[in-house]
């Protein structure tokens, strides 16, 4: 073996900061009738959704006869929903239309009427498709999609959406919806839940928003008095449609489908809704941070869009939420450049420089990309290690001193947002 006199082994430990996805959902929401809670999945499919969380099943309480426009069943089963009675070729299709208790069973009003006599214990299965499941295809059907989507199952019968909440805190997520839980009277407690959620969690990369929509059998005027309270919050969307589909896991799709920085200003919406919004109507959304879908005749093909990218609150100074994403996105990305200085650097000149450094490899990527206009970074402390010893006034050396003694130094860093253009108001002047 050869004479060596200087042997160097390289070794690699670059510093790689944490990343955290932009677009992650979590869609609460109940399975098919007379499921029970589950822990939380995630799916980067809606086919697997739908292979999670199956049907609801249950079989007659009582025969039913044919002509029969009711049976009894022993679990709720809400209207609007396709079941199938019975087995094989004796088996029929119906739409539950109404559900009443019935003592400890439930009385389910189907049409058409049966065709043929089914005897009690005859299987009852769900043909449509559950809460969860048509929510998280709604999510993923909006183009460009999302890369992921968790679904958290509560429990039909009584769902205990706090509790889900809680689990939903575990869950690396930035975006929230409760499926199938429209805005109105009765939901504003629980949709009230979901903006206290998001609007208080901690933990460096827990920041999310929720997404909820309103109620779209109300008309304009009652629909926006519902803004209030604990769901007016900036980390809040709020959306009104007339649409039969779950619209607000589809806006979650599209806001998951863009970078924070991009408003969604007129992003187009895949969800079936024949009848948009007057004039008028929109107009008192507009005023109340509620967005709505529309279709511009500007706009070819007359498809459907997101009308404006509010949030339900704009008192601190937020009120777009591509605002609130940018935000959430650059503290996240600047605490995980930072932490490698914890522990290391030290506070003195050379190491605050590095700091601010490390402050500078975030942001002006996003400068060049176009995602921040600028920004300034400050270090109080460091303009007085800069200073000549000799030149500190008493009360200067002092703060030196007391930062050495906590180990701590302050830093103000000013970013230059500068949002998209949502509206443009022109001059168009002809002269002879």
């Amino acid at each position: 073996m050869a004479v060596k006199y200087i042997k160097v082994t390289p070794v690699s430990k670059l510093f790689a900061p944490a990343v955290r996805a932009f677009g992650d959902i979590a869609i609460i929401g109940r399975g098919g009738f007379g499921t029970a809670e589950s822990p939380p999945t995630d799916f980067t499919s809606p086919s697997a959704a739908a292979g999670a969380y199956r049907a609801g099943a249950t079989t007659l309480a009582a025969d039913a006869a044919t002509g029969a426009t009711a049976v009894t069943v022993p679990v709720n089963v809400p209207p609007a929903t396709t079941v199938r009675i019975g087995t094989g070729t004796a088996s029929e299709v119906r739409k539950v239309t109404k559900s009443a208790a019935a003592g400890a069973d439930f009385t389910l009003t189907v049409d058409p009427a049966l065709e043929r006599n089914h005897a009690a214990g005859d299987p009852v299965t769900q043909e449509s498709p559950n809460d969860l499941v048509r929510a998280i295809g709604a999510a993923f059907n909006q183009s460009p999609p999302p890369t992921r989507v968790w679904g958290v199952q509560v429990d039909f019968a009584g769902p205990d959406w706090d509790a889900a909440l809680l689990k939903t805190e575990k869950l690396d997520v930035q975006i929230v919806v409760l499926a199938n839980t429209p805005l109105n009277q009765a939901n504003a407690e629980t949709v009230g839940k979901l903006a206290t959620h998001v609007s208080t969690i901690e933990g460096d990369g827990k920041e999310r928003i929720g997404v909820a929509m309103l109620d779209g059998s109300l008309s304009a005027d009652d629909a926006v008095e519902l803004n209030t309270g604990a769901v007016q919050k900036e980390r809040m969307v709020l959306v009104a449609h007339r649409s039969p589909d779950d619209v607000a896991a589809a806006t979650a799709g599209v806001i998951a489908g863009y970078r924070p920085h991009i408003s969604l200003l007129l992003k187009p919406i895949s969800i079936a809704m024949t009848q948009t919004f007057s004039d008028s109507e929109i107009d008192k959304y507009n005023k109340r941070l509620i967005n709505w879908i529309t279709s511009p005749v500007l706009l070819p093909g007359q498809a459907l869009y997101l009308g404006e990218g509010y949030t339900a609150d704009s008192s601190g100074n937020k009120k777009y939420i591509d605002i609130v994403r940018t935000l959430d996105d650059v503290n996240f990305r600047i605490k995980a450049a930072l932490i490698q200085a914890i522990g290391n650097l030290r506070i003195s000149r050379v190491g605050l420089r590095a700091v601010a450094t490390l402050v500078e490899s975030v942001l002006s990527p996003l400068v060049a990309q176009e995602v921040i206009d600028r920004f300034t970074v400050v270090i109080p402390l460091l303009t007085l290690l800069d200073k000549d010893p000799a030149d500190l006034s008493a009360a200067e050396a002092k703060e030196i001193k007391d930062a050495r003694s906590a180990r701590q130094a302050d830093m103000t860093i000013e970013v230059v947002y500068a949002g998209a253009i949502h509206r443009l108001a022109v001059q168009l002047v002809f002269t002879g």
